[in-house]
């Protein structure tokens, strides 16, 4: 059973001076402050419910529909405030690391709230602590190096074991999300994700065997997995990634001494190639899913794969605009990776701690230069340093 700290959420106003990092929009009134409040007992020191405070919590703050973000850290009384904020949609995010020896124990927690004008809110939410066991997707490369010769080609998807135990990819499937949001039902009326095209690792899915992944492993999967900085300034060099991305019904380039995953779309010949600037990627189990028909609006037939939702490990949505419609139900991303991160920037997305996943990508990753097969965070401790 999960644990929980309570977050109180009141947006006032005329409460505080000014925040250190102003916003450049216009009508900038409102004020959120906020509390970290352990009720549940679970936080050292604390009573199950009596209201405890956290303190050197730290505070995020990223909007959901301008360019803006922020962090602070709480104080003796649990409280931060963030101030002049204009009306719009914001995400809120705590965390608190407890660490008891070799344990460390992550109480993190989000909410989404929306200031309009002066008007006063509240909200208070649920913060889980966070278990640390898991097989994950820890870094994504998509959006391009140099814009000057529209080099993408250096895509890349890092996949991370968190779990103290040995797993296996057998079977397991990785897809470029399918981005039409808008077809009928939506998606948060199905019990699947919709996927463009998908590539599998080789093996039985659930009960295979023949390709460990161990606990602390990074695993990089790359589009081509080549040194791609002889191409482009600024490229990724990935020609000592783990696995590489081939479709055989294309025009594919293949790196004889890297082992393939394989598409698996019966008619497409696109090696996997995702959006520069919006897309999802999803890693499933590969044990079950169907092929579906679907009509374009050129009038084209095409086909997409649908994957159910008890199969999918980890899902990461990404967007350099905070105002996208998402594409990915919330029950796999509430969030999204990238925000602010342009085409051909060069940076990647890469979970902002090993091992944590929120489901609230927003939190979860943050923009940086790109780490095929290790963390910024462990500097390659158990991966492989480039």
């Amino acid at each position: 059973m999960k644990k929980a700290v309570i977050i109180s959420i009141c947006s006032l106003a005329l409460v505080f001076s000014c925040g250190k990092e102003m916003p450049v929009l216009p009508d900038g009134d409102g004020i959120i402050t906020l509390t970290v409040i352990d009720s549940a007992g679970t936080f050292p020191g604390a009573v199950q419910g009596e209201n405890f405070v956290i303190a050197e919590a730290m505070i995020n703050v990223q909007s959901r529909s301008h360019m803006f973000s922020d962090q602070k850290m709480s104080d003796s009384e649990g409280m931060t405030g963030f101030y002049d904020l204009p009306a719009g949609r914001y995400s809120l995010f705590a965390r608190k690391e407890v660490v008891a020896g070799a344990q460390k124990k992550v109480f993190t927690g989000y909410v989404d709230i929306e200031i309009l004008g002066t008007e006063e809110t509240c909200d208070t939410i649920y913060v889980t602590s966070v278990t640390v066991n898991a097989l994950m997707i820890n870094e994504i490369m998509y959006n391009g190096s140099d814009a000057s010769k529209f080099y993408f080609y250096d895509q890349f998807v890092e996949i991370y074991n968190s779990s103290a135990d040995t797993l296996y990819l057998d079977g397991c499937i990785l897809t470029r999300n399918y981005g039409n949001a808008f077809v009928e039902p939506g998606i948060e009326d199905i019990d699947h994700v919709r996927s463009l095209y998908a590539f599998q690792f080789p093996g039985t899915p659930v009960t295979g065997t023949d390709y460990p992944i161990y606990p602390g492993q990074y695993v990089a999967v790359a589009a081509d997995a080549i040194d791609h900085s002889v191409w482009a300034d600024n490229a990724v060099d990935l020609s000592g990634a783990d696995w590489e991305f081939f479709n055989p019904l294309g025009n594919d380039y293949d790196v004889p001494h890297i082992p393939n995953l394989v598409s698996i779309h019966p008619t497409s010949r696109n090696d996997f190639m995702i959006s520069l600037v919006h897309n999802a990627v999803i890693l499933a189990t590969g044990e079950e899913y169907e092929f579906e028909e679907y009509t374009q609006t050129s009038g084209y037939i095409s086909i997409r794969i649908n994957f159910p939702l008890y199969t999918v490990i980890d899902g990461v949505e990404y967007s350099t605009n905070p105002e996208k419609t998402k594409e990915l139900t919330i029950r796999v991303d509430a969030g999204f990776a990238g925000i602010g991160n342009p085409k051909y920037s060069g940076l990647s997305v890469e979970r902002r701690e090993i091992g944590v996943d929120t489901n609230h990508s927003t939190f979860d990753f943050v923009n940086i230069v790109p780490t095929p097969g290790w963390s910024h965070v462990d500097q390659g401790a158990t991966g492989r340093k480039k």
